[in-house]
């Protein structure tokens, strides 16, 4: 079974295709995270950030507080996708973005402390952020930083 029909499963089994995202697009969190995933997957992106970006809110994020999974199911995640995929899930619930990844000040966005991220991981976290704001429908000439690193 490819790793994309996994997602799907398990995107399923704890319900985020029953989770509202947009209303504005209508979109579920599921799909939402799908189109994600499948966006990295064009761009040629190794699986493992594909993966994380298809995981990107299962933990809730500063914009979308809702959680599918609590950090104890952690341990799942990594066993189904593997260290790095669900390491870049969980520090992009856990950062202040757009906004740092975009400025390149990366706080926990609860506490204001300062997030150290690998320069491979925050690269990673980046990309995975313009594939989030391309699918919520954003205007990407907001975050030139980001828009900049497309083009590249």
């Amino acid at each position: 079974m490819n790793k994309r029909h996994v997602l799907i499963k398990a995107l399923r089994r704890v319900g985020a295709f029953r989770v509202k995202h947009n209303r504005e697009q209508n979109l579920t969190l599921g799909l939402h995270l799908m189109n994600t995933y499948d966006d990295l997957k064009r761009r040629g992106l190794d699986e493992e950030v594909a993966l994380a970006g298809g995981l990107h809110s299962i933990y809730g994020t500063n914009a979308f507080k809702r959680a599918t999974l609590g950090p104890e199911k952690r341990v799942v995640i990594r066993e189904l996708f593997g260290d790095r995929a669900e390491r870049l899930a969980w520090l992009f619930g856990q950062i202040n973005r757009p906004k740092g990844l975009e400025s390149g000040d990366v706080r926990d966005w609860k506490t204001g402390e300062p997030v150290e991220i690998a320069d491979d991981d925050l690269r990673d976290l980046k990309l995975i952020e313009i594939a989030n704001l391309i699918d919520n429908g954003a205007q990407l000439s907001k975050y030139p930083n980001l828009e900049r690193l497309l083009k590249e």
